[in-house]
């Protein structure tokens, strides 16, 4: 897994590739490939499920790394003067903290054609769309803000500087009352803004291009876009809010423990901790779990929404705690702790 820093101020820092995570997923799984920045391995018992061999992946992941290159030159272009400085003078008052990417290495490409049952350069490149992708973490989440991320887009779609290929707007399910109507939902951008932006990609593209509206059960929200990459691959941007990140990072281990997946072997003892999740037989545990982290997602987003992220020496609260008829050790604060302590022991 690696986080590099596309721009991290108004100077274009680049890529620099480090090590590669796996896919981004939730403990309600979405439709599509997500980008994950944290890391996991999956198992591979069997070599002969691959169907491409270890040249033809580091091909892959050498023509990845050209989209990447590209894709942080684009984002640069773009968004430049909207990403908060990392140090220095500069406004504060940007709308975006960071933008990172990352691409997968040849071994997780295998790994992922394996399980897509892929046999070809050319369907990994069209099947897999997180091989390339990138992050756009908010420090401001205000409606008005990420619609100014949204519009900043729009503007590159209709300048021919970006072509996306798909609009993903994840969101967890909305509040509502004892008569079922509407209180509250949890959006980052306004429905206006999306949809001027697909009007846009729909006047690029030979056809109508797809706009998926989720309400994700386990609370997960961010908008996620597919766009054109050069060297035949698809990549994925994905827009989220400082805090929801902060969680999301968290909640990936315990997803990949609960379906079942190893986490890396420095992450041996948050595996050990999280054992209870992988038993599939307590249903009750499992099911309270998901409700426990739609509602940490939830008070996530609170945080963003009321307390403005205006300085990145603000103390960072902690996440929702768990409930007591819950395993303690299962708390996202004492799974964060182990995870620090882990990282810290290498």
């Amino acid at each position: 897994m690696f986080v590099s820093p596309i721009i991290t101020s108004n100077q274009y820092i680049g890529y620099k590739p480090q090590n590669r995570g796996l896919s981004y997923p939730n403990l309600a799984p979405l439709s599509k490939d997500m980008v994950c920045f944290t890391g996991g391995k999956k198992d591979m018992n069997k070599e002969d499920l691959c169907k491409i061999d270890k040249n033809t992946a580091r091909k892959i992941e050498a023509d990845a790394r050209q989209s990447y290159l590209y894709l942080g030159k684009k984002l640069h272009s773009i968004f430049d003067d909207l990403v908060r400085p990392a140090t220095g003078k500069g406004s504060l008052s940007n709308p975006i903290e960071s933008i990172t990417g990352r691409i997968k290495d040849a071994n997780s490409i295998r790994e992922k054609a394996a399980t897509r049952n892929l046999a070809s350069e050319q369907d990994i490149k069209r099947e897999i769309t997180d091989i390339v992708g990138a992050r756009i973490v908010l420090a401001d989440t205000s409606r008005e803000a990420v619609d100014k991320v949204i519009r900043r887009l729009t503007e590159a779609v209709n300048n021919n500087e970006i072509k996306i290929t798909e609009i993903e707007n994840y969101r967890p399910e909305p509040d509502i009352d004892e008569e079922g109507n509407i209180i509250k939902t949890y959006d980052y951008a306004s429905a206006k803004a999306l949809k001027e932006l697909k009007m846009a990609c729909d006047d690029k593209s030979e056809s109508s291009i797809k706009k998926v509206d989720e309400d994700v059960p386990s609370g997960y929200m961010a908008i996620h876009l597919l766009v054109q990459l050069p060297n035949g691959f698809t990549g994925e941007i994905q827009i989220i809010g400082n805090e929801v990140e902060r969680l999301k990072d968290v909640e990936d281990m315990c997803f990949k423990v609960k379906n079942g997946k190893h986490l890396k072997s420095e992450y041996k003892p948050v595996e050990k901790m999280l054992s209870p999740l992988a038993n599939k037989s307590d249903e009750i545990l499992r099911k309270e779990y998901s409700i426990y982290t739609r509602q940490a997602y939830v008070f996530q987003r609170e945080i963003e929404m009321y307390e403005p992220y205006n300085s990145r020496n603000k103390t960072k609260q902690d996440f929702l705690h768990i409930p007591e008829y819950l395993p303690e050790q299962l708390d996202f604060n004492n799974v964060y702790k182990k995870m620090q302590e882990c990282k810290g022991a290498n």
